[in-house]
């Protein structure tokens, strides 16, 4: 799946639904309106182009929403996908709490990684951020998943201006107690309610800073493959253990980005920040042959855009908010 700047695409991400159990500020409001069962991929559709992305080159897959755990099923889905030749790796992001009863369930049918959500560990905040008094659950979630083996387990965190910025350590501090990793994500313009500015994001190099002054941190080399990760990370001088930062608006790594994704209702989308996706679940369901469906995929990566546009005049925000597109 090349583009035309030359980027090779390899890892997609695909929305099982847009439902979710929490209504975090910077996703959905609190009087969300759900898509209908039936606009919906159902999981054979799902598998069905799965393995079309896969012969087109995908080696990775991420299951996301939406909460992905609220819908029925999940780990059924992700057994049968450890099965497709040619993929070597699937993940999840999840915020946790599914964790304390599928945990277990999601680790039988092959899944090994999982990214869980996580901003604050103050409750009153995590209300205030969510909408939803459950911190201590996502907790007994992250513990679950821990027993069971999963390796790595990545805590997720938005980091905002005068709301949690005074947490950046205390999270560190955390997962280095718990053996977690940590990705710090800067705040993007996709939030539903309109609530992001420039105010208040904070710029990666500044999570990192705070970091470092409290616990020393040297740069990985990222090599090869590792060049389109999405984090810039860091490892710990006293462990193993590392930390990273997604820098989508004060370090664009567009240049090098390898992902597509997948949204709930089977449209294809070549950028999170894309205007225009592709719809595929339509002629899926019509019948068109798979080298057709194939055929709309590469059209689509072939015209990705060079980049998201945060910092330009012109920039226009999707009309599709973060639950809508996939996490």
């Amino acid at each position: 799946m090349l583009d035309r700047f030359g980027r090779i695409h390899t890892n997609l991400r695909i929305s099982v639904t847009d439902v979710c159990n929490f209504r975090c500020i910077y996703c959905m409001p609190e009087d969300m309106t759900f898509m209908p069962d039936a606009a919906l991929m159902t999981f054979d559709e799902i598998l069905h182009l799965a393995r079309i992305f896969v012969a087109l080159g995908a080696n990775k897959v991420r299951i996301t929403g939406g909460e992905p755990l609220v819908r029925p099923g999940v780990p059924a889905l992700i057994r049968q996908l450890t099965q497709l030749e040619g993929l070597k790796d699937i993940s999840l992001t999840t915020n946790g709490i599914g964790l304390i009863k599928q945990a277990q369930a999601l680790y039988d049918a092959g899944l090994r990684r999982i990214n869980v959500s996580l901003d604050t560990l103050n409750e009153e905040k995590f209300e205030q951020m969510t909408r939803r008094k459950v911190l201590s659950r996502v907790l007994e979630g992250l513990k679950a998943a821990h027993k069971c083996g999963f390796n790595p387990i990545k805590i997720n965190a938005v980091a905002m201006r005068g709301f949690t910025d005074d947490e950046i350590v205390d999270l560190a501090t955390f997962a280095r107690q718990n053996d977690y990793q940590l990705r710090f994500i800067e705040f993007m313009p996709l939030d539903a309610d309109d609530v992001w500015g420039r105010n208040m994001y904070i710029p990666g190099k500044e999570i990192i800073g705070k970091i470092n002054a409290v616990y020393p941190l040297t740069p990985v080399t990222q090599n090869g493959e590792a060049k389109s990760d999405t984090a810039q990370r860091y490892r710990f001088s006293d462990s193993e253990n590392e930390v990273g930062v997604i820098s989508s608006v004060s370090e664009p790594f567009c240049e090098n980005c390898n992902r597509v994704r997948l949204t709930a209702d089977g449209k294809l989308r070549t950028c999170l920040f894309s205007l225009t996706e592709t719809d595929l679940l339509t002629p899926l369901r019509e019948g068109v042959a798979d080298d057709g469906i194939a055929e709309l995929i590469l059209n689509a990566v072939e015209q990705k855009e060079a980049g998201h546009k945060i910092n330009a005049a012109d920039f226009i925000k999707p009309e599709r908010n973060m639950s809508r597109i996939g996490g």
